[in-house]
């Protein structure tokens, strides 16, 4: 009986912290912490019924108010949007969870990216922030909706099927299984993949994927059978989490990075064919690599750890580098030998032409390959030296570029 007693006081205390930690404006996702339910205001329900994007709102969050709400119209007067809520004398009635396409549609086109693999002998195990369904496939059948802070298991079944459990009662699914919000808004879930290292959190939808086939993420001809994590989000919220710099230099310079990244990410959902879609089992189940192949991509953990390349990615919002109307592949690296080079392929990319480094990009001795330095597109260090130099992010993306455009994408 004492035990028990010890028990409640303790479950209680977490719900106490929870609470805080929330209203507080800070966030600690971990199964053992419990959710505190959110207050919906007028002020909140305004936004949403505006189609205000929640990233410009979801930091006042449980309770919005008129002062916050005004805040987020001033924000929106600054970045130059029309779409400026409208006043309401009474409260409305609470409005039906916002969908994922919409929250699409105001952030960009979603991407898929590949995290990381296990063998066939490993358990990935999954939680979130608050109410998640495991699915079937995406936007398919709901086989349970799991509380947040709940951890669900995911195994190999054998003969390429995969299999649920921990949350629920272990249930045998296909190659694949889906998870996202209950409510319907991917854009504030964060899934927790319980990675080896400390960026292991992320927004949007996450898919456990049983690929068997040629090792295509390797390159080799060997047979593999390896469970994929992929997680599936906007765009725009993919940039917050780009992990190719930590944004602490250069207004400029940060600025510059996350528009070649969007660019970049934004030019593999149109073209890329090497890992994405799927033909039965052959192909991977995602459009860009989350490694130094593609580009590094840190989730919700680096997001939240390195402020001012949101910050970049919101001054920037839906910049793409364009050519011709066409999006254009942005290939970057961190120095040069004093020179970028030209690209193999000419015809296709006539943007990728060889221009003069900025000094601070140089470094004497290189070889194009040396250190993953290609020395295709922009030099990140050159371009920071640009930034340093006095000049705009977006002509430092014009002179590493050749006769590109800066675009709006969305």
């Amino acid at each position: 009986m004492q035990k028990e007693k010890i028990k409640k006081i303790a479950y209680i205390s977490l719900i106490i912290i929870a609470f805080f930690i929330t209203t507080s404006g800070g966030f600690f996702f971990s199964s053992k912490n419990v959710e505190a339910k959110s207050s919906v205001t007028k002020w909140q329900l305004l936004l949403q019924n505006n189609g205000v994007d929640p990233a410009l709102w979801q930091k006042y969050l449980p309770s919005i108010n008129r002062k916050e709400y005004n805040a987020v119209k001033d924000t929106l007067k600054k970045m130059g949007n029309n779409t400026t809520p409208t006043t309401a004398t009474t409260p409305a009635t609470t409005p039906a969870p916002t969908t994922s396409t919409n929250q699409t549609g105001s952030l960009g086109p979603e991407i898929s990216v590949g995290i990381r693999y296990n063998s066939k002998s490993d358990t990935f195990k999954i939680d979130a922030n608050k109410t998640y369904n495991i699915r079937k496939d995406d936007g398919g059948d709901v086989i349970a909706q799991i509380a947040g802070g709940s951890t669900t298991k995911v195994d190999y079944d054998g003969n390429g099927n995969l299999k649920v459990s921990g949350s629920i009662a272990s249930t045998s699914v296909s190659d694949h299984v889906w998870f996202d919000a209950a409510d319907g808004d991917n854009s504030t879930i964060i899934f927790n993949t319980h990675g080896s290292d400390s960026y292991d959190h992320y927004r949007g939808k996450i898919e456990v994927h049983c690929y068997q086939g040629k090792d295509i993420y390797n390159n080799t001809s060997k047979n593999v059978t390896q469970i994929w994590i992929i997680n599936k989000l906007p765009l725009e919220q993919y940039v917050w989490g780009m992990g190719e710099t930590t944004g602490t230099g250069d207004t400029d310079h940060v600025r510059v990075m996350t528009t070649v990244f969007r660019t970049y990410g934004d030019w593999y959902i149109e073209n890329a064919t090497k890992y994405g879609g799927k033909s039965g089992n052959s192909l991977l189940g995602f459009k860009i690599r989350s490694d130094s192949a593609n580009q590094i991509y840190g989730g919700y953990d680096w997001e939240k750890d390195h402020s001012h390349i949101k910050d970049a990615a919101n001054d920037t919002r839906g910049k793409i580098v364009t050519y011709k109307g066409d999006v254009a592949l942005t290939p970057y690296c961190s120095y040069t030998d004093g020179k970028t080079r030209d690209y193999p392929d000419q015809k296709g990319y006539p943007y990728l032409k060889s221009v003069k480094d900025n000094q601070l990009g140089i470094k004497k001795g290189l070889n194009p390959g040396d250190g993953g330095n290609h020395m295709w597109g922009l030099s990140a260090h050159g371009a920071l030296g640009f930034a340093q130099d006095g000049k705009s992010w977006d002509w430092i993306l014009k002179y590493y570029y050749t006769k590109v455009d800066i675009s709006s994408a969305y």
